[in-house]
Parts: structure tokens; sequence; C-alpha cells
């Protein structure tokens, strides 16, 4: 497969995302997201979804155009409406405003609705551990996940991620779905004709499977069995109930030919150590990170420590096919190409 800078690469897909009906300034958020989740081996988040998201926009099914909306801000909570378009500008908008409500109040949170597809959670959770503050984000997704002992999907991958400030950067960072996969990845096995280890989904009749085909017409399995169902179920709470978006089970799938706007939903939590425990908290951190290096055990997180604010110039290999449609689109829906 061909190699392109990533910094070249965010062009491209900015430029796609543009061409195929997004605002400038969501298409570059979205762009990024993806190249950076390239960029740290999360392809599930990446550009696979470059051409899920240009249908998904041709169908109606998420507004390129939308401007998302504060609903309401007071005290140590913030509202915000996604209106229909990309979560990445609607979470964006309420992030500066969460960090200083928890500064001022030592702990904030935010509720996204009528939203879409975050993609990677860790993007939204590292600027609140960059200022200093634990980060905690949440979605629900379309429904595709069976608690154990059912055959009907009741809440989605559920994502959630989890961040830690440390003296230079993140000290951990956990990113990881309700399910024991997420839908992506059993997406990307069948587009490659390959199969997919058991544990991963179920058929429509509750039976186990290899086959890609038949999980997807059947149902997720949650990792962990009946804990990993409660973990779904807490954020489709968090994320949904309690936003006012869209539960699992209303919403339109994320990438099929269905209709309708998911409008699925996020919530965020911003807590600041320093309304607590104060310096005592970088002291258990350096502790906690200590037993873990005694016992050879990474903290989770690792790829996350270095400034990743905008992805560094690295070579990224794509798929030919894919490089090709981005190199197509015309220099004119390039918000990011410079005149030449």
């Amino acid at each position: 497969m061909p190699a392109i800078r990533t910094n070249e690469l965010e062009t491209l897909a900015c430029a796609y995302l543009t061409d195929a009906g997004a605002a400038p300034g969501a298409a570059a958020q979205v762009a990024r997201a993806m190249v950076q989740a390239e960029a740290e081996g999360n392809p599930v988040c990446g550009l696979f979804y470059l051409t899920v998201f240009k249908e998904q926009m041709a169908l109606g099914k998420v507004d390129g155009q939308a401007e998302p909306m504060v609903l309401s801000s007071a005290g140590s909570a913030i509202m915000v409406d996604a209106a229909g378009g990309f979560a990445h500008p609607a979470i964006r908008l309420a992030t500066d405003t969460l960090i200083t409500m928890a500064r001022e109040q030592g702990i904030a949170a935010a509720g996204i609705s009528r939203s879409y597809n975050a993609l990677s959670l860790a993007h939204h959770v590292l600027p609140l551990a960059r200022a200093g503050l634990i980060g905690l984000c949440c979605s629900n997704a379309p429904a595709s996940v069976a608690p154990p002992g059912g055959t009907a999907p009741l809440f989605g991958t559920n994502p959630l991620a989890f961040a830690v400030p440390g003296k230079d950067g993140p000290a951990l960072v956990i990113d990881q779905s309700a399910s024991a996969v997420t839908k992506t990845a059993i997406m990307m096995r069948e587009e490659a004709g390959e199969e997919m280890p058991l544990g991963w989904a179920q058929d429509s009749a509750g039976q186990p499977t290899r086959d890609p085909a038949a999980g997807l017409a059947g149902s997720l399995l949650p990792y962990g069995g009946q804990k990993g169902a409660n973990t779904g179920l807490m954020i489709e709470i968090l994320a949904a109930a309690l936003t006012g978006a869209q539960l699992s089970t209303q919403a339109p799938s994320f990438s099929g030919r269905d209709t309708g706007n998911p409008g699925v939903g996020q919530f965020l939590l911003a807590i600041d150590p320093a309304h607590f425990s104060g310096a005592r908290f970088a002291q258990s951190l350096t502790k906690l990170a200590e037993t873990y290096d005694a016992a050879k055990v990474r903290l989770p997180g690792r790829k996350f420590r270095a400034d990743q604010g905008r992805p560094a110039p690295q070579m990224i290999t794509v798929d030919a096919e894919l490089l090709a449609a981005l190199q197509a689109v015309p220099k004119k829906s390039n918000p990011l190409r410079k005149p030449e």
C-alpha cells in the first residue's frame, strides 16, 4: 500500500469530507480525528469511516452543515445540541466551558444530544487531562449488542474513555467499548473476507459464530458477560437518558442505508484534583505507576502520553483505491490547502 505523510493525509481527508457536504470546520475536526486514530494504530476509528460518512451525509442521516448550539450552561453543567451533525464540533464547543467550570467548581459535566459517531473517545478526554483534569467521556450507539441470555440487541457498543493528568501529559488513558469488540472491527473482517474469533458475536439464533456476516445479522457480545452488559447499560443511561438523546434501540445505524438521524448522545465529566486531595493526587499517581512498573505491567494509554495536538508528519500507509479517491477531489473543495 502507498504511504503518505499524516499532515498531507489530513488535508486530503478534510477536502474529501468537505466535497461530500461537510462544513469546513466540521470536516477539519473529523479528518484530524481519523488521521490521528490511524497514527495511533487504531484503524477502527480511522479512515474506514471516510466513505461511510460520505454515504451517510448523502442519505441525510448526518447533517454535515449542522452548527451545534449551547442549550444551557449554569453552575457545573452544560448541555449542547449537536443539531443532527457530527459529534466533534459539539464536543469541542462544550470542552472549553467544561474546563472552566471544573476549575471553578471542582467537578463539571457536559451532555451532548442529537449527535453522531464520536469515533475515538480518547480524543475527547485528552484535552481535559492536558488541562490538569480527570476526564471521562461515554457515548451510546445504535443497538448492536445483546446482553447474556438474549438474542435481541438492546444497547450499542457504548464506548467509554477515561484520562488522568500527569506531570508531562496524560498519566493514563483508557478507551474501550462495552462490547467484546467494536462493530467496525467485524465490518472490516467481513469486507476483507476473513473469519472472526469466537466470542465477538452471535448469530440471530443466539449461537456462537465466526462468520462476520452472521454476527452482524445477529448481535455483538459484551465483554466479560454480564459485567460488560452492565457497563453498557450505565453508559446508555448517562449518554442517552440523561442527555435526552435517542436510546440505542431507537437510533438508526451509523453506517447502514436505513433512514433517520441516529441522534445519539455523549456525556463528559471533568474533575479537578486540586479541589480534592491536591498535591497528594500526583504523589498517589506516582506510587501507583511505580507499583505497575515493579510488576512489569504498563499503565494503559502509553501511545497518548506524548503531545498529540496535531499528528506528527510521519508516514501512514493507505489503501491505494482510497488514496486515489482522496487525490481526485477538486482543490477548490480543500479548506486546508493553501492557495497556489
